[in-house]
C-alpha cells in the first residue's frame, strides 16, 4: 500500500513539473511558428491589422539578426497576444 501511494505521488509529481514547464517557447523562431500558425487560420482581421502583424514579424526578423533577442521576443510577445484576440473576437463574432 505504501508503495502505490509513493509511485502515485510520483506520477503526479512528474505530471506536474511537466505543466510548470510551460508548452509555449521562449525562442523567436518558434514565436514566429506561433504566428504564422495563427495567421493560417484565417481569422478575421481588417487589412491593417494583418499589416501590422506581418510588420512586426519582420521587425522582430531584423531585431534577431542584430542579435537583439529579448527585444524581438517582446515584439513577437505583442504581436502574439494581438492575435489571441483578434482570434478571440472572430470567434465571438461567428458565435453571434
Amino acid at each position: 500500500m505504501k508503495s502505490k501511494l509513493i509511485v502515485i505521488l510520483l506520477v503526479l509529481m512528474l505530471a506536474i513539473a511537466g505543466c510548470s514547464s510551460g508548452s509555449k517557447s521562449n525562442t523567436p523562431d518558434d514565436k514566429i511558428a506561433t504566428i504564422n500558425s495563427m495567421l493560417s487560420k484565417g481569422y478575421e482581421m481588417s487589412d491593417n491589422q494583418l499589416n501590422n502583424v506581418n510588420k512586426a514579424v519582420e521587425e522582430a526578423k531584423e531585431l534577431i539578426s542584430q542579435n537583439k533577442i529579448d527585444e524581438a521576443n517582446a515584439l513577437l510577445k505583442k504581436t502574439i497576444n494581438t492575435m489571441e484576440l483578434i482570434a478571440e473576437t472572430d470567434r465571438f463574432n461567428k458565435s453571434e
